[in-house]
Formats: structure tokens, C-alpha cells, sequence
């Protein structure tokens, strides 16, 4: 580096070229940002899963018609395990009409889903159900739904519990030969 008379500034580089230089300060700010997420989803989880609420209702129609409530989905990358579920009325004291099954799937249940969606059945309502870890599992793009069977007419329908929300950490079978 020179200086003549403060005017002019010369920078040597050597074997470097500026360009290089911007090149490599974006690849480390990209891996910064790279870490930065990896710690944050560490932080978030180092005491464990978290639980998350399930709440839902809706109101079926004058005919009785099968009625369906959603209940979401793991974001892409996690999995659910439903942990507990109540159906039935919006209060638990309500005795309501009308049989409801618990489907996970990644399309909008119709009237009749297909039997390898249908996870858990209430025969009778209101029902509350627990599962232990691992029973149900919901992966992304799947979602919960509760579909009721003939419910009673213009009657409010109401579906609570809970499950665990955590990574999706499927681990790959390496098969000896």
C-alpha cells in the first residue's frame, strides 16, 4: 500500500481479487445463518418435545349431515403423537347424536374415508380417549380430522386433547449383504 500525497490510495491483494474476497464473505454468512437455525431449533427443543393443544368444533346442519372437523398437522420436517382426545358436545355433560372416527390423512375426509385412514372410532359420544406415545403418529403432509357419522341436527360438535410435537428424525435401515 502507497500513499501519495493523500490523494490517491493503491490496495495490494496479492494472489486475492476483490471479487474472491465478496464471494467468500457471502458463503460464510450464508453458513452462519445455517448454524444460527440449527441452534435455535436445539435451544428450542433441549428440554424435549412440546405439547401442543387441539381444539375444534363446528355446528352440523339441519339435515344431519356427516360433519367434519380439522384438526391440523405437523409442519414439514416434524411428527405429532396424539397423546389424548375428547368427542362429543361443547360442554362434556352434552349427550349428543351420532358415532365419530378419527382419520389421519393428507386429503379432506369425505363421508366414507378409506378404512386404512381411520385410526381410533367413537361409538358413543362423548368419548375421551388416551394413547401412549407412538400409538398414532401424524406425519407431514398428513393432518387430524374427526368425521361424524349421522349427527344430530343443528347441533354444536365440539373435539379437544393434545399431542406431542417434535423433529421428524426418521433414521435410515442400512441392510447388511
Amino acid at each position: 500500500m502507497s500513499l501519495d500525497a493523500g490523494a490517491d490510495v493503491e490496495v495490494g491483494l496479492g494472489g486475492f481479487s476483490l471479487e474472491t474476497l465478496v464471494g467468500i464473505r457471502a458463503g460464510l454468512d450464508g453458513l452462519k445463518k445455517t448454524i444460527r437455525a440449527i441452534h435455535d431449533i436445539e435451544e428450542a427443543y433441549q428440554f424435549g418435545a412440546v405439547e401442543l393443544p387441539l381444539r375444534g368444533g363446528a355446528t352440523s346442519d339441519s339435515g344431519g349431515d356427516t360433519l367434519v372437523i380439522g384438526l391440523g398437522g405437523p409442519a414439514s420436517q416434524r411428527l405429532w403423537q396424539l397423546r389424548r382426545l375428547v368427542v362429543g358436545g361443547s360442554l362434556y355433560s352434552d349427550s349428543v347424536d351420532g358415532t365419530a372416527i378419527v382419520v389421519v390423512s393428507s386429503n379432506h375426509p369425505s363421508s366414507t374415508p378409506p378404512l386404512a385412514d381411520v385410526v381410533d372410532q367413537a361409538a358413543t359420544l362423548p368419548l375421551p380417549a388416551t394413547y401412549s406415545t407412538g400409538q398414532i403418529v401424524i406425519r407431514h403432509p398428513n393432518r387430524l380430522w374427526v368425521v361424524f357419522l349421522s349427527p344430530s341436527e343443528s347441533t354444536n360438535y365440539a373435539v379437544g386433547g393434545a399431542v406431542t410435537d417434535m423433529p421428524d428424525k426418521r433414521e435410515r435401515i442400512d441392510v447388511e449383504r
